[in-house]
């Protein structure tokens, strides 16, 4: 069991967990990080349902960029993403305890992978909750991917992605492999044949500005749905990557029918990956469920 700086260990690229994370076909629990409003529909205008106080545990059904649908004592509503908490997964058994102290209480001993949802961040510990129970975990620990950190190197990523991807052996389930470059705000698409993977494209991508940056880390494919959006702008071709984290287009008008920003390159997002229109639904239509995404 871990909540201190020790046994690090170390484990083959090959074996590198990807999460396996319900969230569009099944619902989770999120905790409000303060009162939170309720909304009838995915704008700051729309009726307030309820005020839900700081705290309380919310059912969700989906998470857009910016709204998450979710019930609250049986009304169902928006509420707005940011002020819910942020779901985290242990690399290693861990331990929930009463204080942020490696002496106080276990309340619980938190299997490695399972979800933790994040109430508050300290310099060391998080206070979190896991099934239910509220307590303080060593944050070190935590990834928003499950991996521990220094399994993969790095040191061809901004040089040659193809030899990124191959001398690291990485895995996907599917033919093809996604990779997204934050700092040159790249997206790869790699190809398998032969035992290794091939190049298709290299687009040019908008990620999440500093205040709402993209997740990083090591995931799959979890479905996809023709798009989203709220009364002040749409996007089309969202292929999700995780929680509420897709792969979509530029921005569109409410309506879907002219586009309002179709900047790429830029850090500006609310942490979705933004493409060019076609290149979305290349996604969109020919990268299966299941396939491979490395953020870095």
């Amino acid at each position: 069991m871990i909540d201190s700086h020790h046994n690090i260990y170390k484990k083959y690229i090959r074996k590198i967990k990807v999460l396996n994370y319900p969230y569009y076909r099944a619902t989770i629990d999120k905790y409000t990080l303060a009162n939170l409003n309720l909304r009838g529909e995915k704008s700051l205008e729309g009726n307030i349902l309820t005020v839900i106080p700081k705290g309380e545990r919310v059912e969700v059904m989906d998470i857009d960029e910016e709204w998450t649908k979710g019930s609250y004592k049986g009304l169902e509503g928006y509420l707005s993403t940011r002020y819910l908490s942020e779901s985290k997964f242990p690399w290693s058994n861990l331990n929930l305890r009463e204080d942020r102290s490696t002496s106080s209480r276990i309340i619980t001993t938190i299997p490695k992978g399972e979800r933790v949802e994040i109430l508050e961040e300290g310099p060391e510990w998080s206070r979190a909750v896991y099934n239910g129970l509220m307590g303080y975990v060593n944050k070190y620990y935590l990834s928003q991917d499950g991996n521990p950190p220094g399994d993969i190197n790095y040191k061809d990523f901004y040089r040659d992605m193809s030899s990124f991807v191959n001398s690291n052996n990485i895995q996907s389930p599917t033919d093809y492999l996604l990779v997204t470059d934050l700092i040159n705000r790249l997206t790869y698409v790699f190809r398998k044949s032969n035992n290794s993977w091939q190049q298709l494209y290299k687009w040019s991508c908008t990620v999440g500005k500093p205040e709402t940056p993209t997740v990083r880390g090591i995931f799959d494919i979890k479905d996809r749905k023709p798009g989203f959006g709220t009364n002040l702008y749409s996007v089309k071709y969202a292929t999700r990557i995780i929680g509420g984290y897709y792969y979509h287009s530029i921005l569109y008008n409410s309506t879907g029918s002219y586009v309002i920003d179709g900047r790429l390159g830029q850090a500006l997002s609310h942490g979705c990956i933004r493409l060019a229109t076609e290149n979305a639904k290349w996604i969109y239509e020919n990268v299966p469920n299941g396939t491979t995404v490395v953020i870095h």
